[in-house]
């Protein structure tokens, strides 16, 4: 049985108290006398239960945070065992336990963090980051707010660069192998489905190559894992960024880091690129962006790493993540207004991404 709270119902004033005094929040006479519990997710992800945490304390000396986010395993049991099957609950505790304090990537600080590997319950306690303005995907990422994302991730990209043989990194999805066939296995399962339900949104040539893409997915992912890797966010969409003003703490702070997984270090680039940047902004921007992106990581250390590689990995990720927008618009399930124009736009985007940049060639170069 989880020594910890598995769902918010089960919170005590007095297990807030000890975690926070583990983590230095509040002196060692502080209490919290009450607090509440308002949930901020419906809606937004299918194995997490998201809430924000408001507390009082005693007037025992200083206090701490006055509201903290707290993610828990999914209530109901099949979602759960969804993220326990992808080892979400895992990757993200581990992210948080054993990685986030050696790479400086700006994220939530994060009070206590504990994962049942049998059962699958999971809490995370979280700096609430209330103060920040959240990113929007429909709206789609600025020039300025792109750079910013960069030189955030950056850092993760560069620390495990070629170095991806680690215990640390066991839970995490590496794209070309332990990753590849299940994941295959939905996108076979999820595009006819795509297409029935937004075929509008898929241009004429990009629909003509679908079933080749598709027989053709498990050589883009070999591909794949010949190139360098490394450790990166996995999900960066803007709807898990948050932006600040850069006076009280760092000017960009990402969330979710549940999808950590070990590919081509230009993943995270083409993601925010090729699903929450407007076809517009990523047409003006993307070259100039993979340029700059390249120069982040020479300055952080990486070697024998060319631009011309750099540009040909971005391509290789780009034409991967069309399989991933397919997945969305094939298991879509339309509950709300903004989840259709969310798979509609991820799906019109990332679609444009692979003819803009012409790799429907590289769709038939996959073939024998």
């Amino acid at each position: 049985m989880a020594n910890f709270p598995t769902q918010p119902e089960l919170l005590t004033t007095k297990w807030l108290t000890r975690i926070l005094r583990s983590a230095g929040q509040v002196a060692h006479n502080c209490h919290v006398r009450e607090f509440s519990v308002q949930s901020i997710g419906d809606g937004v992800g299918m194995v997490s239960r998201v809430v924000r945490v408001e507390v009082m304390y005693d007037d025992h000396g200083p206090v701490g945070p006055t509201s903290f986010v707290m993610k828990f395993a999914h209530e109901v049991s099949a979602n759960r065992a969804i993220g326990m099957n992808q080892r979400v609950y895992q990757r993200e505790v581990t992210f948080y336990n054993q990685i986030a304090e050696s790479v400086g990537v700006p994220k939530p600080a994060c009070y206590f963090a504990a994962v049942d590997r049998r059962t699958g319950e999971c809490i995370i306690v979280l700096e609430d980051m209330r103060r920040y303005r959240a990113g929007d995907t429909l709206a789609g990422v600025r020039p300025d707010e792109a750079k910013l994302v960069m030189d955030a991730v950056s850092p993760l990209h560069a620390a495990y660069w070629g170095n991806t043989d680690q215990e640390v990194l066991r839970d995490a999805m590496r794209v070309g192998s332990t990753f590849a066939e299940p994941f295959v296995e939905a996108v076979e399962g999820a595009w006819r489905n795509c297409g029935a339900q937004f075929g509008y949104c898929i241009p004429a040539e990009i629909n003509c190559s679908l079933a080749d893409y598709v027989r053709e997915l498990r050589r883009l992912l070999v591909l794949t894992d010949d190139r360098p890797q490394t450790l990166v966010h996995g999900d960066v969409r803007l709807d898990n960024v948050m932006f600040g003003d850069g006076d009280q703490g760092p000017p960009v702070v990402l969330l979710d880091w549940q999808a950590l997984m070990i590919t081509t270090p230009l993943h995270d680039l083409a993601i925010m690129l090729s699903m929450s940047a407007t076809t517009e902004t990523r047409r003006s921007i993307e070259d100039e962006l993979i340029r700059y992106y390249h120069s982040r990581v020479v300055d952080l250390g990486v070697a024998g790493y060319s631009l011309e590689e750099c540009f040909y990995d971005y391509d290789l990720a780009a034409l991967y993540l069309m399989s991933v927008a397919l997945i969305i618009g094939g298991a879509f399930d339309p509950a709300t207004e903004r989840g259709r124009r969310l798979a509609e736009e991820v799906l019109r985007r990332a679609c444009a991404t692979v003819v803009d940049r012409g790799l429907l060639e590289r769709i038939r170069a996959l073939s024998p």
